[in-house]
């Protein structure tokens, strides 16, 4: 069964929200770190034009991640791909990533924002993974809106084995403590939710857990956030909710140092900020071997 929080189907090339999102942070990327064009390249290559080979290598361990993404910036300098390893690939250090060639001057001029891509997305998915390595599987791994690249970076918590939560603001519904102290009839909002992918409420306190708990049983695509909830409230909250069919989520302040305490049986998923706000990228390097051909 598709878990009610996982948007993974729109994170593909398929996509034109998620192609708009590789266009912005990759493509756009690219034209500013080219500016007016590589001098380096322009004054000191005599022949620029030549075909040489490149290979990507790990100097770190870790998730591979940024794959399909990377073959769609090759493929606007028209690089042919040889060899490239796959999404979710557990990278040693001195592994290749992928091997491709074409004229120097393109893959000099696309040589940063190409690692950029890969180091920043392998980063949230090694990230990610080894998060959700000390969660039982009843438990999911989301990722929060706290990102740099969006969607790429949900995509890169997909690789390391979370889930997506929000997309954007259209994406569900999260009401939170600066909504509640705004909205003047509820009811309204919940009538006019009907056709998004759930509605999600953030609790503060167990009073209004167990205020909550008496209207939402039976309720359907209903998440229950408990934010900055102590472990022991947690439980309480817990049972307070057992006999509605919402989800539970469980966020604030979550990282390696602590999250085994949040762990805890009826709780659906947790989130956490730190998976791709404080997700170090992985350390990468292209190296070119020319081979004295040309096109």
């Amino acid at each position: 069964m598709t878990f009610l929080m996982d948007a993974s189907a729109e994170l593909g090339l398929n996509k034109a929200g998620y192609k708009k999102m590789l266009r912005r942070y990759v493509w756009e990327a690219y034209l500013d770190d080219l500016g007016a064009g590589d001098v380096t390249t322009d004054l000191f290559i005599s022949d620029k034009y030549q075909i040489v080979r490149a290979e990507i290598i790990a100097k770190e361990s870790g998730i591979l991640a940024g794959m399909q993404e990377a073959e769609w910036f090759l493929a606007k300098f028209r690089m042919k791909i040889k060899q490239r390893r796959k999404d979710g690939y557990r990278l040693k250090k001195g592994d290749w990533i992928m091997k491709f060639e074409g004229k120097a001057d393109r893959i000099l001029a696309s040589e940063r924002t190409l690692l950029n891509l890969l180091q920043r997305m392998s980063g949230v998915a090694t990230a990610t993974s080894l998060l959700a390595s000390q969660l039982p599987q009843s438990i999911k791994l989301l990722a929060t809106r706290k990102t740099l690249w969006g969607d790429l970076d949900k995509r890169a918590v997909l690789v390391g084995g979370g889930y997506t939560h929000r997309l954007n603001l259209s994406d569900a519904v999260l009401l939170k403590e600066n909504h509640i102290s705004l909205v003047s009839d509820m009811r309204h909002g919940f009538k006019g939710s009907k056709g998004l992918r759930f509605i999600e409420i953030e609790l503060e306190n167990l009073d209004q857990v167990r205020a909550l708990a008496r209207s939402l049983a039976g309720s359907k695509k209903v998440v229950v956030m408990l934010d900055n909830f102590k472990p022991e409230q947690i439980k309480k909250a817990v049972q307070c909710l057992k006999k509605t069919d919402v989800l539970i989520e469980v966020s604030g302040g979550i990282n390696m140092s602590n999250i085994k305490k949040f762990a805890i049986k009826g709780v659906d998923a947790i989130s956490s900020g730190s998976i791709t706000n404080k997700a170090p990228s992985l350390d990468f390097s292209l190296i070119l071997k020319p081979n004295g051909r040309r096109k």
